[in-house]
């Protein structure tokens, strides 16, 4: 608009000259006439970003519905979408935390040996392979059945997890009869039957004496029902 101005200004008549056209009025209309076409061509660049704004419109409120309909079967199904969102804002803040970036660059960095370790996966997998076979017919040729020792081994472990040996109170029982047992090498000394008349009033040796008769009875019970 100043250019425009200051060319107006230079192609203007003094006031009661007869001559109505200058060598400046003439570049003033070019230059008026080359406006003109710029703002033509910026009105139908405007035109065509109109028509992609009304053709998106109609586009993005059919997103607009889809992701309300999937945002009610997710709350129909339970869950909280607030929480969720929650949580992966969390989770991602804790990604790229500095201490997840790092190991995750360490975890890059180790991705090559990775790869070839993959590789040689199968031929490691197959050279064990033929050493289980080779170990295999070795047993039967010494006259192992395989079968029947695998038969005997699956049985007795369900029988081992059957006797409630892993149980936490059995596993407690086992690991204070180690302790004892270690405790009892170092500290142990020949004693008589007075000694052992007078250990019998401590009070931890009644209570190990009565482990062992509840025990003994127990025991002697399922030998009777097993036999």
């Amino acid at each position: 608009m100043k250019t425009l101005t200051s060319h107006t200004q230079r192609t203007t008549a003094p006031p009661g000259n007869g001559h109505t056209s200058t060598p400046n009025s003439e570049g003033t209309t070019e230059l008026l006439t080359l406006i003109l076409d710029r703002l033509e061509r910026m009105e139908q660049r405007f035109d065509h970003y109109e028509a992609l704004v009304r053709q998106a419109l109609p586009v993005a409120g059919i997103m607009t519905d889809t992701v309300d309909g999937w945002m009610a079967q997710l709350r129909q199904s339970g869950i909280d979408v607030d929480e969720r969102t929650k949580e992966t804002l969390r989770l991602l803040a804790e990604l790229t935390a500095p201490q997840s970036m790092e190991a995750l660059h360490t975890l890059i960095g180790v991705l090559p040996t990775l790869g070839v370790l993959l590789r040689q996966a199968p031929g490691a997998i197959a050279a064990m392979v033929d050493t289980g076979d080779e170990l295999v017919l070795r047993l039967r040729e010494s006259g192992i059945d395989i079968e029947h020792l695998g038969r005997r081994g699956a049985k007795a472990v369900k029988a081992l997890i059957d006797s409630n040996v892993l149980e936490d109170a059995a596993i407690a029982v086992i690991s204070n009869a180690a302790q004892s047992l270690e405790e009892s090498a170092c500290t142990a000394r020949p004693t008589s039957l007075f000694g052992l008349i007078r250990a019998m009033g401590d009070p931890d040796v009644q209570r190990a004496l009565g482990f062992f008769l509840a025990f003994a009875k127990s025991f002697g019970s399922r030998c009777k029902t097993s036999a």
